[in-house]
């Protein structure tokens, strides 16, 4: 989905234009018809009606990558990938669970040493998914630590910044041919006692997926 991080990044603001026509209160409808073709196949469903654009986050990567995450209607997000103003990779996200921690300790806990973000492998919904970032090395690795900022639509809900403690899996679905759904596990810390742990599934999304208004 993106490059390992060395460090944890600085945050740095969205640029006002995006790609392909997408626009901060603008319209994205997703064409479901692969997922009809193989019902039950994936773990989650797409959003089946037109989707707004609600919120956009912005993750600087350093060396001109970037990610532009299009946060929609329906507790879904599409995360582009870029290289300059050029899209490398885009994926489609559902949100499929919130957790809140009780305590920032307990916070804590979920990205030390053994926990269970950066575990090699992991079940989450009946499905096995293995580790993409750091896939070569053997056993437990750190999550990835990076910071976004969130801007909405003038007049909507407050624009924040948050860092993300973050890790990511994979499987492959079985009788499509080399396509795959993701398990993106993350960490947020909005820095004000407000931290929840947050899993998401996803699969690779094209042009072609989508219609953008």
């Amino acid at each position: 989905m993106f490059g390992l991080f060395k460090q944890k990044t600085e945050t740095t603001d969205a640029k006002p234009e995006l790609p392909m026509g997408f626009r901060l209160g603008g319209a994205v409808r997703i064409d479901n018809v692969m997922f009809r073709a193989n019902a039950g196949a994936f773990a989650f469903d797409i959003p089946s009606d037109d989707q707004m654009i609600e919120a956009l986050g912005s993750v600087d990567l350093g060396g001109g990558s970037h990610l532009r995450r299009l946060y929609l209607t329906d507790d879904a997000w599409i995360q582009l990938s870029m290289t300059g103003d050029d899209i490398d990779d885009m994926k489609l996200f559902v949100f499929a669970e919130t957790r809140n921690p009780p305590t920032k300790l307990d916070f804590q806990r979920l990205a030390e040493a053994g926990s269970e973000i950066g575990q090699s492998s992991m079940v989450y919904a009946g499905h096995r998914y293995e580790r993409v970032w750091s896939k070569e090395l053997p056993g437990w690795v750190p999550p990835i630590v990076y910071d976004e900022s969130v801007k909405h639509m003038p007049g909507g809900e407050k624009d924040f910044e948050l860092t993300h403690y973050s890790m990511l899996y994979q499987r492959e679905i079985p009788g499509i041919g080399e396509r795959y759904e993701y398990l993106f596990l993350t960490l947020e810390d909005y820095s004000a006692d407000e931290f929840v742990y947050v899993i998401s599934l996803g699969c690779d999304l094209s042009s072609a997926d989508l219609v953008i208004n």
